[in-house]
């Protein structure tokens, strides 16, 4: 596939000078991609970590460059004996590079406003919607056909490698669908950025290295399944590597994304969202007027929604909004949530953590029990983390092979249980904790005990 256009080198401060395609560039040259620059990736999470600002942008371009890098080295590291073809290539970079296009102001945050608000709503579809719109309003499509891309098939495939799974391909070209959302193992590009972007932002020693990774990953024939399947295997020696992967993920979670303070923060976000919610709106270009729960059933709309919205509220003079604006004021001169108790449900109540239970389900019981037996709001946060897979033990879904004997090419699987040698501690790994947090601007230590003890009595007795 000749180049046609000019490719355009990015300065990095993750992974140096980046080469992104021309194509990519005409995309990150929309509006609508650039907006990416004010949506932050961290939600509130700068609120805590003061220099936690960085922004869906950049996370986007470095998934772009791991795609190419990833895909390289398989290429390389199988003797370019997998067949696959440089419009797929050029797919998967397009999916890395628009994965994100689709979120909504502070990032996750606004998943949680809108599920808070009754509406099940996900980025990744709106990624899809986002890209599609771009194509159409820029009319870039001519763009994609210089490069051999299809309407209908090469769109379709960005599409479901966004979603990490699909039937466009076949069964041999499956480990394509893991290398930007892995629903197998959790293993993929998108982590990567973010691990070594989000860890640099908050001074965290990020531990496990990406580039190894990279450099001992081999496409093979998945031995739990289909015999055609191919799947992305690591060399045995870098199981410590990848378990390092999945603690870094914990200790992130732990120590920033779900800190105390930053759960504080983003409940106080919500109820401001919440408090202007009809009052804020988004207009379209052609006068329509959409809520902030509206604005996702638009994809124009969406696509004029970022972070700006808080300073429309701040600086607003709107008396409707005057209890957000009061709310908002409170959250800056951090006169934040009363904290009431964390309760570690391994130890309080293990049978919710042994059960399938609905979380969200969970936190609205117990604040309404809260809030009808002392007549006060409640804010009601769950720390229920996993390693990013479906799986509670990932590293059994790992796929590891031996180092080649000197000349031959034939590569033999290692069927050592690593998930035994390396187990993902419970209480690290998959922990499970609710955080009360009391709405009141003043409230005594005294109250603050009995609504301690009444929500730890709750989750002792609570039924899964």
């Amino acid at each position: 596939m000749e180049i046609i256009g000019f490719e355009k080198v990015f300065n990095d401060n993750i992974h140096g000078h980046i080469i992104l395609h021309p194509l990519c560039v005409a995309i990150i040259d929309t509006p609508e991609f650039q907006r990416l620059r004010n949506i932050k990736q961290l939600g509130t999470t700068y609120l805590v970590y003061p220099c936690a600002s960085i922004n869906r942008f950049e996370h986007s371009l470095g998934v772009c460059h791991l795609a190419g890098e990833m895909l390289n080295a398989l290429c390389k590291n199988c003797n370019n004996e997998i067949f696959v073809t440089e419009e797929e290539i050029l797919c998967v970079k397009l999916a890395g590079l628009c994965h994100d296009i689709g979120h909504g102001p502070f990032s996750h945050t606004w998943e949680r406003f809108l599920t808070t608000a009754g509406i099940n709503w996900k980025h990744e579809e709106c990624s899809i919607q986002m890209l599609k719109y771009i194509i159409q309003k820029y009319d870039l499509m001519k763009e994609f056909k210089r490069y051999g891309l299809d309407e209908s098939y090469h769109i379709e495939l960005i599409c479901e490698f966004i979603r990490g799974y699909g039937k466009i391909l076949p069964s041999e070209k499956y480990f394509l669908y893991q290398i930007i959302s892995n629903k197998d193992n959790g293993i993929d590009v998108d982590k990567w950025d973010y691990f070594l972007r989000d860890g640099k932002s908050l001074n965290l020693s990020i531990s496990f290295d990406y580039k190894r990774l990279i450099q001992f990953s081999m496409v093979v024939v998945d031995p739990n399944s289909n015999p055609s399947k191919k799947v992305i295997a690591f060399r045995n020696k870098e199981a410590r590597n990848i378990y390092d992967m999945y603690r870094v993920r914990s200790d992130l979670h732990l120590r920033a994304y779900q800190h105390r303070a930053v759960q504080n923060t983003e409940i106080m976000l919500i109820d401001i969202l919440l408090k202007a919610e009809k009052c804020c709106t988004v207009q379209t270009p052609c006068g329509t007027k959409y809520s902030l729960t509206e604005a996702h059933t638009n994809i124009d709309a969406m696509s004029r929604l970022t972070d700006h919205i808080l300073y429309d509220i701040q600086y607003s003079v709107d008396p409707n909004l005057e209890e957000a604006r009061s709310l908002l004021n409170r959250l800056l001169t951090r006169h934040l949530y009363k904290f009431v108790g964390s309760y570690n449900l391994n130890f309080v109540n293990p049978s919710i953590c042994d059960n399938v239970i609905d979380v969200e389900k969970l936190k609205i019981n117990l604040k309404e029990q809260l809030e009808k037996a002392f007549e006060v709001q409640f804010g009601i946060a769950a720390t229920w983390l996993n390693c990013g897979a479906p799986v509670t033990d990932p590293l059994r879904n790992v796929i590891f092979f031996k180092k080649p004997t000197c000349g031959s090419k034939i590569i033999h699987l290692d069927n050592t249980p690593y998930y035994s040698l390396y187990p993902l501690q419970k209480l690290e790994f998959f922990k499970r904790e609710i955080t009360v947090f009391c709405k009141m601007l003043k409230v005594n230590n005294e109250n603050l005990e009995k609504f301690d003890a009444f929500s730890k009595r709750y989750l002792e007795n609570f039924k899964p």
